[in-house]
């Protein structure tokens, strides 16, 4: 951990979390007392372009790879920054108890398939270097993909979309944020009214204010 004027810097080397857990963990951290602003995202190129341009692109930051958990808080104080730091750990534990205890959590995509046999869709959110496995996976098992990670190459995306379409199969993605497939929504979706007329876009989360 660094820490540069207000600013405490923490860089988790491949330490995976999605967006949809990291914003919650951002929103933990700005709740905390004496923070001001505060980023937990992976260390893309894009997500450091985006501390950047709140302030918040420290040189651990830059040095980051995209595989590795970045958190940054400004704060009143160095102590509270650093402060703040110090609880993410417990942020994260929090969210996972207050998730409640399953029973059973298969740890393959093929346990996932013959524990819900109906189920038509195999949602991927892992580190990119991983995803394209996991997808093909999906596929073998007569799954349609809903690929939410990002940083998968380009090739590993065309060989997926072309051993889908050989399947008569869908994978949407990578990096789909949303999508709303027979009144069901996947990811970041929003309830809208339901119609006759089936629309595709490169924005989804815009596309559901058409």
């Amino acid at each position: 951990m660094s820490s540069a004027e207000n600013i405490a810097t923490e860089i988790r080397a491949g330490a995976y979390y999605d967006s949809v857990v990291l914003m919650q963990l951002q929103r933990a951290l700005v709740a905390l007392p004496g923070v001001a602003e505060a980023g937990a995202v992976m260390g893309t190129a894009a997500n450091q372009d985006v501390l950047a341009q709140s302030g918040l692109a420290t040189a651990d930051v830059q040095n980051a790879k995209a595989d590795d958990l970045v958190i940054v808080v400004r704060a009143e104080s160095a102590v509270a920054a650093q402060a703040a730091i110090a609880q993410v750990d417990s942020l994260l534990t929090r969210r996972r108890s207050s998730e409640g205890a399953a029973d059973y959590r298969p740890k393959t995509v093929e346990a996932a398939a013959k524990m819900l046999p109906e189920a038509q869709w195999v949602l991927v959110s892992t580190p990119g270097r991983y995803a394209a496995g996991v997808a093909r996976e999906a596929l073998r098992l007569h799954k349609h993909v809903f690929l939410y990670s990002d940083n998968v190459s380009v090739d590993d995306e065309r060989t997926l979309k072309e051993a889908a379409a050989e399947k008569g199969l869908l994978v949407m993605g990578p990096d789909c944020g949303t999508a709303i497939v027979n009144g069901i929504g996947l990811g970041f979706a929003n309830r809208v009214r339901r119609g006759n007329i089936g629309v595709v876009g490169a924005s989804g989360t815009g596309l559901q204010q058409v």
